[in-house]
């Protein structure tokens, strides 16, 4: 409503930068693995490893990182962790040999495992369901800019300056980002789902419903904390996939990301070994199609998805799977096409397709996750994708590349599984509404409740007041 609250939009742009660095520190290992191949006469299956190796030790450090974001201060987690992924990304810089890169390629993978969980626990809480759509839209702008910045950086300053110089200069931002992060406000879990005529005073007033430790964890040693967490950690995330939603979003996320991760990643080495470019020429292609063409993609798809997913049951799903196909269908084109200006266009747009169907899945889990527990729920949805999809992809392309000779042949592997997971993703059309009714159903009703505990706590205070006026009987 016009005379609601207003949803500040400082909140968005800082967790928008969060993403923004967590990208570009990711995608410059990309950017400089021609250069690395060159120096140190890697194999496509060693090359393969670099970029999975960080997204294996993400996905191990997800699942505790998500019970951290339900339990603590978001806008502490992701500060602290922010000024540690500055420094440890010197460790990259300073690597000596293969096996010093790939170490220090792994312990940064710790850092993006607590980010994101905490943003998206974050957001989730800051703004309503309606706006969600556009909201994430903006974080995974910043995911196409950050991965469009990093590879096209890691190319230039890889073969300008040297590859160590690439890492070297993307530290320096996460600290900038950090000290704003410090400064939000926390918000109250399971705000957003308040209605939007109760005002900030209105909200504050609530009696606290933040959970800033495990329940009962007070006075217990490290190893009796580490069971509490864990056991609370195994409910929360059975609970979370017995979500009947929940359950095709998973699988359809990881087989978006499988083909993605797996494509975007030696999409330049295929510029490079297929249309004779230099390094710097073919990070610089691919950084601007995947960073121009993110860019637009996300932007509309959150836009599209927050505007129009009511004009069809489960329209946010429906939306999200058509616009992963239309990729799926561009790029196997656009590998069979010689004019590489028509090329470029096809996968140009498919990037904005595969851009579109970010911000509408992560709204979806968002809208069927109880706010206490989103934290998980991003973390969930990060195993999955992690494990199924870019964990795997690069390192499976990488090693069919090596061992048909042909990068495209490896290429193509990549789409079956995508077109499956997405007709698995198209019956959660039919659960969506359903799921999201029931978590604000019981928002309601829990919050109506603590008014009334609240209501009648006053009314104590007040029979207990020897000042306040009695009526003559």
């Amino acid at each position: 409503p016009s005379d609601g609250r207003r949803f500040p939009l400082w909140p968005l742009l800082v967790m928008a930068g969060v993403s923004l660095v967590d990208q570009i520190d990711t995608a410059v290992a990309r950017g400089v693995l021609p250069v690395l191949e060159d120096e140190w006469g890697l194999s496509d299956t060693q090359l393969g490893l670099i970029t999975s190796v960080f997204v294996v030790v993400a996905t191990i450090a997800t699942i505790p990182a998500g019970w951290v974001a339900d339990h603590y201060r978001r806008t502490r987690v992701i500060g602290w962790t922010l000024l540690s992924w500055s420094g440890l990304i010197l460790l990259s810089a300073t690597a000596v040999n293969y096996v010093n890169l790939l170490v220090a390629r792994a312990i940064m993978g710790v850092g993006q495992a607590v980010d994101d969980p905490a943003s998206t626990s974050y957001l989730g809480d800051s703004y309503p369901a309606r706006m969600r759509g556009r909201v994430f839209s903006a974080t995974q702008v910043s995911f196409f800019l950050g991965t469009g910045i990093g590879l096209a950086l890691g190319g230039w300053v890889g073969e300008t300056f040297g590859w160590r110089w690439a890492f070297a200069v993307v530290g320096l931002p996460g600290a900038v980002v950090a000290i704003a992060a410090f400064r939000l406000r926390e918000p109250r879990r399971g705000e957003a789902e308040l209605p939007e005529s109760m005002t900030w005073e209105e909200i504050a007033a609530l009696p606290p419903r933040e959970v800033t430790h495990a329940s009962g964890a007070e006075g217990l040693s490290p190893g009796q904390f580490a069971r509490l967490a864990s056991t609370e950690l195994i409910s929360q995330l059975r609970m979370i996939f017995g979500i009947r939603t929940m359950r095709y979003v998973l699988i359809g996320v990881a087989a978006l990301l499988f083909t993605v991760a797996g494509i975007s990643t030696w999409l330049p080495i295929y510029y490079e070994r297929y249309s004779d470019m230099s390094v710097t020429r073919a990070t610089a292609l691919v950084g601007v199609v995947l960073g121009v063409g993110g860019l637009i993609g996300t932007i509309g798809g959150g836009w599209f998805s927050d505007h129009y997913h009511h004009r069809w049951k489960g329209g946010r799903i429906v939306i999200v799977v058509w616009s992963a196909v239309l990729c799926a269908v561009l790029f196997m084109i656009s590998f069979a096409v010689e004019p590489l200006g028509l090329r470029i266009a096809l996968q140009f747009v498919g990037v904005i397709a595969a851009a579109g169907c970010a911000p509408g899945l992560r709204a979806a889990m968002t809208d069927v996750v109880p706010p206490d527990s989103r934290g998980v729920g991003a973390s969930a949805m990060a195993l999955t994708s992690s494990l199924l999809g870019t964990a795997l992809a690069p390192v499976l392309v990488g090693a069919v590349s090596s061992l048909t000779g042909s990068l495209v042949t490896a290429f193509y592997i990549t789409f079956p599984p995508v077109i499956l997971g997405l007709m698995l993703l198209l019956r959660a059309r039919h659960t969506l509404e359903d799921d999201a009714r029931a978590i604000v159903t019981a928002i309601y009703e829990e919050n109506q409740l603590l008014e009334r505990q609240r209501a009648e706590l006053a009314a104590a205070a007040a029979s207990d007041d020897p000042d306040q006026p009695v009526d003559a009987p």
